[in-house]
């Protein structure tokens, strides 16, 4: 049984400081501080009339199976095919998913072969086949546009509108018309797909994201993402109806025989089922985080919260309790889709390398959580750095560079190094009689220190395989997930000498292009009792590894 380090134990650590932790432990415990999920945000959603719901999951590479009577999550595809943003299944039984960020139409047939039917549309978003068996998708982000696309992969796919207004999750009607969201013009449409003609349905939405035909193929479900509402709308009056009230993120949603509503929430990373009838609400699949990779902990807060780059939110997580004490979530505010995150004394900064219109930096007030300032960077940023004086380091993973951003206004950026292999962790010494950075190289395998006077480069460790995230430890160690290992490790940063802290640890899904070198960061971070915390992609979960006396 895992347990939670006490305060009592932590206070103790902090009070003892370096008499405790003058030589590094010999062992250390493995605990668990949030507990897993099987999603690493979830999207699409399709009911097969067999009692599940197939999950779509493109971050984590997955089509799930999900039993609708327990919730019982099972993998369906697995990485990297099963990168879907939108599922959907064929007149066959045939499996269909879009690959957002690959730009592929994948098909899954009944007898479990796996094959690309449609390829170079980046931003393939939804997808849904007509009564005739034609098959639909939609470019979204990248470019706006609605294709017809053969669902035996032998034709080329055809255009058939061009600027429709950004639809999404769409479904087609008894009418044969495509009914869909058009998140630019926050409304809901119906197109003719044969004529390209394009018509307002209802309108007055703030995001919403998709919809469904009711049971009886009457009225419209719409999910609203910005104001986390199930809405329904009346046909063919437009009349609009909340059904519900739920937590913002909404992504997708299917509709069962029965008339229950599937809903997904990408930012809670779980699957909610609404009884229309009523509006009561169940959790179908719970968690607790959704695709936490760096994190941070400040080495003046004797609770040790850690902040988590999760994605799609940035949490506060209690490291001693494990509770979730608050949630910056996206597109119900401006935070950036947040994969690296670090603390100083007045800030948060948080970081993404997420390509599609948000990659960027944002400097937060740390006491408020309020926004001070986004600098747009588009090559990859992946671990930050605030110095004492509020210049940031930016590891760049798309440029292997190392850049320096000034507190200016507008912001001045200089290159401190280049010619990095993959750079993706950094953790500060600048404390030492030369200020410096550590940074991973997850391409070369090899922990760099960079001299911030005039970028000149050491090599402190090498021959590691896959190196992302780094943390300074009170003993003086460095501590980095070792990603291509699944394992943690300790370097001696005079010697180089490495010494496994774990190992066999659920840790590094494979990369997917177009995201730099390092993909999802696994983060670690060390608190002021000595404890080191570890995110886990594979699983949703944060780990953390208690020094044995």
């Amino acid at each position: 049984m895992f347990r939670f380090l006490s305060k009592s134990l932590a206070a103790s650590l902090v009070l003892a400081g370096a008499a405790v932790l003058a030589a590094p432990p010999r062992a250390w415990r493995q605990e668990v501080v949030v507990a897993g999920s099987p999603f690493q945000g979830v999207h699409g959603l399709v009911v097969d009339g067999k009692g599940r719901l197939l999950a779509s999951n493109l971050l984590g590479q997955t089509v799930h199976s999900v039993d609708l009577k327990t919730g019982a999550v099972s993998t369906l595809v697995g990485p990297p095919l099963g990168g879907a943003d939108d599922v959907t299944l064929g007149p066959d039984g045939s499996v269909y998913w879009t690959g957002y960020f690959t730009g592929q139409l994948m098909r899954r047939s009944p007898d479990g072969r796996t094959r690309v039917i449609a390829r170079g549309l980046p931003g393939l978003n939804s997808l849904a086949f007509r009564g005739d068996g034609r098959l639909y998708a939609t470019q979204l982000g990248a470019a706006d546009v609605l294709w017809e696309v053969d669902p035996n992969g032998k034709k080329p796919p055809r255009k058939v509108i061009d600027g429709p207004g950004f639809l999404n999750g769409f479904e087609f009607g008894p009418d044969d018309k495509l009914y869909g969201p058009l998140l630019l013009k926050g409304q809901i449409a119906r197109i003719d797909v044969d004529t390209g003609g394009i018509e307002p349905v209802a309108q007055g939405f703030a995001m919403p994201t998709a919809v469904n035909f009711d049971a009886r193929r009457e009225h419209l479900y719409v999910v609203d993402a910005a104001r986390g509402e199930l809405v329904r709308v009346r046909l063919p009056s437009g009349d609009k109806e909340v059904v519900t009230t739920l937590p913002t993120g909404l992504d997708n949603l299917a509709v069962g025989p029965d008339d229950q509503v599937y809903v997904s929430n990408m930012v809670d990373n779980d699957i909610r089922v609404v009884n229309p009838a009523g509006g009561s609400v169940r959790v179908l699949v719970e968690a607790r985080l959704s695709v936490p990779s760096g994190i941070a902990v400040a080495p003046d807060d004797p609770d040790e919260r850690v902040y988590v780059a999760d994605v799609y939110a940035l949490r506060q997580v209690g490291g001693l309790d494990g509770k979730i004490h608050q949630t910056d979530r996206v597109l119900s505010s401006p935070t950036n889709f947040p994969m690296n995150v670090s603390v100083s004394a007045l800030h948060v900064v948080r970081s993404t390398s997420y390509l599609g219109g948000h990659s960027s930096v944002q400097v937060l007030e740390r006491a408020t959580g309020k926004l001070l300032r986004t600098l747009p960077n588009a090559n990859g940023v992946q671990g930050v750095v605030e110095l004492a004086d509020g210049t940031l380091i930016l590891a760049e993973g798309a440029t292997g560079r190392l850049v320096r951003v000034d507190t200016a206004e507008p912001a001045v950026t200089t290159v401190l190094a280049e010619g990095l292999e993959g750079p993706v962790g950094l953790a500060a010494d600048t404390d030492a009689t030369e200020p410096g950075v550590y940074v991973t190289e997850v391409r070369s395998g090899k922990v760099t220190r960079v001299r911030l006077s005039d970028g000149a480069r050491r090599t402190v460790a090498r021959g590691l395989k896959g190196p992302e995230g780094i943390a300074r430890h009170p003993d003086g160690g460095l501590f980095v997930a070792e990603v291509g290992r699944k394992q943690l490790v300790r370097i001696d940063p005079a010697t180089g000498r490495s010494t496994v802290v774990a190992s066999k640890l659920r840790i590094g899904l494979p990369e997917s292009a177009p995201f730099p070198p390092g993909y999802l960061p696994t983060g670690v971070a060390v608190g002021r009792s000595g404890t080191v915390y570890l995110t886990s992609d594979i699983e949703s979960a944060l780990y953390r590894f208690v020094p044995e006396p």
